[in-house]
């Protein structure tokens, strides 16, 4: 089986196969909307016209501005929701190309093609930023120098916006073997569970949010 692995797909795998095989490859559950992923949606959404269209934040989310106003003025290209891809060799490609091996979409990303840089953001509506993972970021950026052979540097932010805080990383292209080498490891992993059809599930505070109901540490049983 081929699969087209994510930054979210190797997370979900990595926190319990037994789910990542339900909901991912069986498609025998789907992952409910909550109060706290709808939020998230909507925050998205109208960060994305307000840099794209011009469109002012919703009254309710005006106070967001401090976060997205920046954002508006960056020198060079920008580009929302940015859909990329590479394949297996690392070579860039179409998002639904038959040979799709990685797929990313930054929500934020803006390039400088004078000075070799470029700006990827991820927007995050959690209350916390305590576990910030600047892996997404990593990958991310592996994408942008695929697809950008100009760009010599990215420039990374989660923007936890909720919370008030803003975590940055940056990623030289001197980095980028080494980053596609450590995703090709967590890809494997889950290509071997194929090859081997083992899913062991993982318990976890998150279970009483899996929608995987027969699991035998599913908060319902």
């Amino acid at each position: 089986m081929a699969l087209a692995h994510s930054y979210s797909s190797v997370k979900d795998f990595e926190g319990c196969p037994r789910r990542y095989h339900e909901v991912r490859i069986l498609k025998k559950f789907k992952s409910k909307d909550t109060e706290a992923t709808m939020y998230g949606t909507a925050v998205h959404k109208a960060f994305e016209e307000r840099i794209r269209d011009d469109k002012p934040l919703p009254e309710h989310l005006a106070h967001y501005a401090p976060f997205v106003e920046p954002l508006t003025k960056a020198t060079g290209e920008i580009r929302c929701e940015e859909r990329m891809a590479i394949r297996a060799d690392f070579t860039p490609c179409e998002f639904f190309d038959k040979a799709v091996w990685f797929r990313g979409i930054p929500d934020y990303l803006s390039i400088n093609r004078d000075r070799g840089v470029a700006r990827v953001v991820d927007y995050k509506t959690g209350k916390s930023s305590r576990y910030a993972d600047l892996a997404q970021l990593e990958l991310m950026a592996a994408m942008v120098m695929t697809h950008h052979p100009e760009v010599n540097l990215v420039k990374g932010a989660l923007l936890f916006v909720v919370a008030g805080d803003i975590i940055k990383a940056e990623f030289p292209r001197s980095e980028l073997a080494t980053i596609l080498s450590k995703w090709a490891g967590r890809a494997d992993a889950i290509e071997q569970a194929v090859v081997l059809d083992v899913w062991n599930p993982r318990s976890s505070a998150l279970c009483k949010f899996c929608p995987v109901s027969t699991c035998e540490y599913h908060r319902g049983n």
